[in-house]
């Protein structure tokens, strides 16, 4: 009975060692697949931090450029203003001219019509008492044009335009492009 005792207990502890190497396998395949797991959400979490960081990057420079944008249009709504401001003091400046400065004016324009026959001038509303007849070789209109300084010179049908308000809208838009180009 004792080798029959001592079969049972070798058989026993041939069990006991094989399934302590199936828990030792289990527990080595268990670390493993952990390890490998870790790995893996460690991989995970740091694409996602790049993806969060390019996420960030890319609304920063949005942000950014719409920043930028947004203060370029202001500064250039800031500077048209500007212009503008520019050409409406330069027709309320010369709006005022007192007699002498219209007068030269005047006379510098019918200058360049010495040789032309039949001018006749008609003035505008808020320049009729700033002219004289003093040095003026043309026929002066009874007809005014309204709310208008400056003056209209007439050879033949075809209009000469020297309303102030006019010369200036014809001046800003030959000057406003390179005007434009300097400061913006």
């Amino acid at each position: 009975m004792s080798d029959l005792k001592l079969i049972t207990e070798r058989m026993i502890e041939k069990k006991k060692a094989e399934v302590q190497q199936t828990i030792r396998q289990a527990e080595t395949e268990a670390k493993e697949k952990l390890a490998s797991a870790e790995k893996e959400l460690a991989s995970e979490e740091a694409e996602q931090k790049r993806a969060i960081d390019r996420r960030l990057a890319n609304d920063f420079e949005k942000n950014k450029d719409s920043l930028e944008n947004y203060k370029r249009n202001q500064l250039l709504a800031e500077k048209q203003v500007a212009l503008k401001e520019v050409f409406k003091q330069a027709l309320f400046t010369m709006e005022e001219w007192n007699e002498t400065e219209f007068q030269n004016f005047l006379l510098a324009v019918l200058q360049q019509f010495k040789e032309t026959k039949n001018l006749e001038l008609v003035l505008g509303e808020k320049s009729v008492e700033k002219v004289s007849q003093e040095g003026i070789t043309v026929t002066l209109a009874t007809e005014t044009i309204n709310k208008k300084a400056g003056f209209i010179l007439k050879d033949n049908g075809i209009e000469y335009n020297y309303l102030f308000e006019d010369l200036i809208a014809e001046l800003k838009n030959q000057i406003i492009p390179s005007v434009s180009e300097n400061l913006f």
